[in-house]
């Protein structure tokens, strides 16, 4: 038998490497089979409940940065993780706009199921979480995030170290929720610490405002 359509060998431990390059160059296919020249990801909990204000502002930005994205010479997605709760509501916003709305979902053992909004030809599925990291970042024009747990941290912090060390291109960040965000990490504790430099703080602009957080986004972007 041809090894490929060995599916023993593929499943093996031995496969482990063909099964990384599949997940990477199918990835890569897709999104170049569609055209997609950037996006603008958005991360968050898919605990957030559709009548959290969160959902509804994750809805209105990603609305809002569809419309403007369609007006653009370069094609955008708007690209979540496609689960549930804020995921839900980013590519909810994006479908309404009539944007590309992409996901990059991932095999979990729970509360990962793809959500109605994501466009089927957009759909990525991952095994692998560094590919799915990997993905989420070089694409990448800009990075919104909202409250979340270990995963949402995660992005967050994955991000903020690839900035930090020129490892992706500059892109803004925006943490939604700032009295969120301040409850949860000392930032000022990183710096009188000197675990990172006063400037590292210059990755992250807050918001809490949706109009506010768009026009930053527009005006980034068009720089």
């Amino acid at each position: 038998m041809i090894a490929y359509y060995n599916k023993d060998f593929i499943n093996s431990e031995h496969g482990r490497s063909v099964r990384i390059m599949s997940e990477f160059l199918a990835s890569k296919a897709i999104i170049e089979d569609n055209k997609i020249d950037k996006t603008i990801v958005i991360f968050g909990s898919a605990r957030i409940k559709p009548q959290d204000k969160y959902y509804q502002a994750t809805n209105d930005l990603a609305f809002k940065l569809g419309e403007w994205a369609k007006k653009q010479p370069e094609k955008y997605a708007i690209c979540t993780g496609g689960g549930p709760g804020i995921m839900e509501a980013g590519n909810k916003g994006a479908k309404e706009a009539g944007a590309p709305s992409l996901a990059f979902c991932i095999e979990l053992p729970f509360e990962q199921g793809t959500n109605p909004y994501v466009d089927k030809n957009l759909e990525i599925q991952f095994h692998y979480f560094f590919l799915r990291k990997f993905w989420f970042l070089a694409k990448s024009s800009a990075i919104v995030i909202f409250p979340g747990g270990y995963g949402t941290f995660d992005e967050l912090f994955e991000a903020l170290t690839m900035l930090q060390n020129r490892k992706t291109k500059n892109v803004p960040l925006i943490l939604f929720g700032t009295e969120f965000w301040n409850s949860m990490v000392n930032w000022q504790r990183f710096i009188d610490d000197g675990l990172i430099d006063k400037e590292d703080m210059d990755f992250i602009h807050f918001s809490d405002n949706v109009d506010e957080a768009v026009e930053y986004l527009k005006c980034k972007l068009s720089d």
